[in-house]
């Protein structure tokens, strides 16, 4: 007979810390706690505390496995006996979900994705669930995960936790990676990003070659005639016959329109030009390439993995919607396939999290991208298959129903907008008790504070959460994003191949291409603080010399902007008289006249700008120069009109004496010139009417603002209109 077995001491121990109850949160570390009449009745277990996403029986079958820390419950009762306050708040990520994080920007919506995102990657480091993780990411928030939060140590320590780091992969465009040194590829864990055009269809291409997706008939007809031409083959003029393409570029599909002899004879030369543009500035995106990265690329159990579209700016929207599309698509199917055919399917694909950002331009109420389809197919279908869903949005009344109706845990932080409450009210899976339905209550939630709903208390109320704090960093500009910033700028268009391994970028290259010292440059960099990765000193060396080349390159670019239109406001506060400066100090010189000698106007030169930005600069220099103000306001009732004169191709001095002796014609007297340091403000009277000019010039753009000022309007108007009909802009 068996000698009965008897537990050991580890599994006593483990017992016993089972039925320990489960230590509360401090006040300290809920600021934020109001007082809720309604009664709370959750899923609770006095063990780990409030569990999400959960039946009872579920969780006695699983208990504490599986489950994560978001929160704790941040609200008190009139009955002390039966609150909850202080309990952490446990979300199940054992069974699939679609959950739904809402909140107006700056209220801690992000943050709370990357909660679930390290909760997901505990529950994996624990092998308590087998599962992947993908984060798509517009606002380059996510990828500071690798390094720990020794910034909120003192916070972290409140809820029992300690800072922490993650090994997640990082996807980037396939241009700025390329464009990387080898060094900082490792150190930050960064992998190409790519899409293969075969994937995309004539909508899809429409999606990326138009704002919005809407081309012609024509355009969508040549598109699906050029890529049916690429995948099937065609014969050149010669006869020689261009072999299908299983897999082929953008640079395939341009050569197609310009030698298939089909294609030219049914298209006319502008519509195959105009179509040729446009791809041509697709491709210069730098992410679509043959090959391209799937579904089994970015969805590796165990992992997190962050999809960084950040760097592509304005294109990132675009590029993101056929991403997704893919995406949503590609896991659906390996997981259908599993289910059909009755073998395992995690060898090729595992139950997968997908995290979206920005839901809102992915999967909108109104209007179609190519993403839309595809996620609210994966929001219906994706639970059935093992597969999770979470929206994230700043304006829950811009998503989609058919998204948002198959959500069972809503997570909403602090709203504003009447349209977003009403659609909170409306698509909350559990009871919203009237103290919630206040907006003022809604709009005044402090920052990491959610209002929280769990489909399986459906019959209960919703109720108010603490977001705990990260473990790793979150987000915030770093010096590694100025890097993927300076490589957008500073890349060739035309790169195509990675380069060659172990390739290091040298620093006296680096300097020999910026044509400065390095202390020359180093006078014009600010204090960057360093990024979340472990670099050697040579590692930054490498580093900081890009960075000094996109320094270079972005003053270039901007310099004026920041010379001309970095101005005070008109109305400031006078300083005391004996802290005026003098006219020395500020370099101010008053000429009174009654003749205009074009030879004393200075003429303000600047680089290449726009005519709009040159205008709008031009002005301010009137409003708001010391100089010209003193002039032109002399009363709090004063009003004011501007004008503003543009010639293109004039000579500047010209261009002064037209303005000149109109405004002489409408009555005006020329009274003084104000020189100030590199512009000339030419001043006029008439009664109670005060009127100045100055001049710049931009290339072959001159631009010449006027600003009459007076105590009547009527008189100011008339004024103003008259040098309109004489001087037209």
């Amino acid at each position: 007979m068996r000698k009965p077995s008897t537990p050991d001491e580890d599994e006593i121990d483990a017992a016993s810390l089972a039925d320990r109850p489960v230590e509360l949160l401090p006040k300290s570390a809920l600021p934020y706690h109001p007082r809720v009449g309604d009664p709370l009745d959750l899923l609770v277990d006095l063990s780990v505390g409030v569990v999400l996403g959960r039946s009872e029986s579920f969780h006695r079958k699983y208990h504490s496995g599986g489950l994560g820390t978001i929160g704790g419950v941040a609200e008190s009762s009139d009955d002390i006996l039966t609150t909850l306050m202080g309990m952490p708040v446990n979300l199940d990520l054992m069974s699939p979900h679609v959950m739904f994080v809402a909140g107006k920007r700056g209220s801690g919506k992000s943050y709370t994705l990357g909660i679930i995102a390290e909760e997901l990657a505990l529950a994996m480091e624990r092998k308590e669930i087998e599962v992947a993780a993908v984060v798509v990411d517009t606002v380059d928030v996510f990828r500071q995960m690798v390094d720990p939060n020794d910034e909120q140590v003192d916070l972290l320590k409140k809820w029992n936790l300690e800072a922490k780091g993650f090994p997640v992969a990082v996807y980037i465009p396939r241009r700025t990676y390329v464009g990387l040194p080898d060094e900082v590829k490792k150190k930050a864990r960064l992998f190409p990003l790519s899409i293969g055009p075969k994937e995309l269809t004539v909508s899809d291409w429409g999606y990326v070659l138009e704002k919005g997706g809407t081309l012609s008939t024509t355009m969508e007809n040549l598109i699906g005639e050029t890529l049916d031409s690429i995948r099937k083959g065609y014969t050149l003029d010669s006869g020689e016959k261009m072999v299908l393409k299983r897999d082929f570029s953008i640079k395939d599909m341009i050569k197609c329109i310009e030698i298939n002899p089909q294609i030219n004879e049914l298209y006319k030369p502008s519509t195959r030009t105009a179509l040729i543009q446009r791809l041509k500035r697709a491709d210069r995106l730098g992410v679509f390439h043959p090959g391209g990265t799937s579904a089994q690329d970015l969805a590796i159990a165990g992992q997190i993995t962050v999809i960084d579209v950040a760097p592509l700016g304005s294109d990132a929207e675009s590029v993101l919607a056929i991403l997704t599309n893919m995406l949503c698509r590609q896991v659906l199917t390996y997981r259908m396939a599993w289910t059909d055919e009755g073998a395992s399917a995690r060898e090729e694909l595992p139950p997968t999290w997908l995290i979206i950002d920005e839901a809102h331009t992915l999967v909108p109420r109104s209007g179609h991208t190519p993403a839309k389809d595809a996620i609210i197919g994966y929001a219906k279908l994706g639970r059935r298959f093992g597969c999770s869903l979470v929206l994230c949005t700043q304006q829950p009344s811009a998503v989609s129903d058919d998204a948002i109706s198959q959500a069972d845990i809503i997570l909403s932080h602090s709203l504003s907008h009447d349209n977003d409450i009403r659609a909170l009210q409306q698509r909350a899976p559990a009871v919203m008790p009237d103290q919630f339905r206040d907006k003022v209550f809604i709009s005044s939630l402090p920052r990491g504070v959610a209002l929280v709903f769990d489909q399986n208390t459906e019959n209960k109320r919703g109720f108010i959460m603490q977001v705990r704090p990260r473990l790793s960093q979150h987000g915030g500009t770093d010096r590694l994003s100025g890097l993927f910033e300076a490589v957008r700028l500073l890349i060739p268009e035309d790169v195509e191949e990675e380069p060659e391994p172990d390739v290091v970028v040298e620093e006296a290259e680096l300097e020999e291409k910026l044509g400065e010292s390095e202390e020359e440059i180093t006078e014009e960099l600010l204090e960057t603080p360093r990024p979340p990765l472990k670099l050697s000193k040579e590692d930054w060396k490498v580093l900081d010399g890009w960075m000094k080349d996109y320094i270079k390159t972005l003053f270039d670019q901007e310099k004026q902007d920041y010379d001309i239109i970095d101005e005070p406001a008109p109305r400031v506060e006078e300083p005391p008289p004996e802290a005026k400066p003098t006219s020395m100090e500020w370099d101010l010189e008053r000429v009174p006249i009654t003749e205009l000698d074009v030879d004393q106007i200075r003429i303000r030169r600047f680089g290449p700008l726009s005519a709009l930005l040159l205008g709008k600069a031009m002005t301010r220099q009137v409003l708001y120069s010391r100089a010209s103000h003193d002039f032109l306001f002399n009363s709090e009732k004063d009003v004011r009109e501007t004008l503003l004169v543009e010639r293109d191709g004039v000579d500047p001095l010209e261009a002064i004496e037209d303005v000149t002796s109109g405004m002489i014609s409408t009555g005006m007297i020329l009274d003084e010139l104000i020189h100030e340091h590199d512009f000339t403000f030419v001043c006029f009277r008439k009664d109670d009417l005060r009127a100045a000019f100055t001049v710049g010039i931009s290339e072959s753009q001159v631009s010449v603002p006027i600003v009459v000022i007076g105590g009547n309007k009527n008189a100011v108007g008339r004024l103003a209109g008259s040098i309109r009909s004489i001087l037209p802009s």
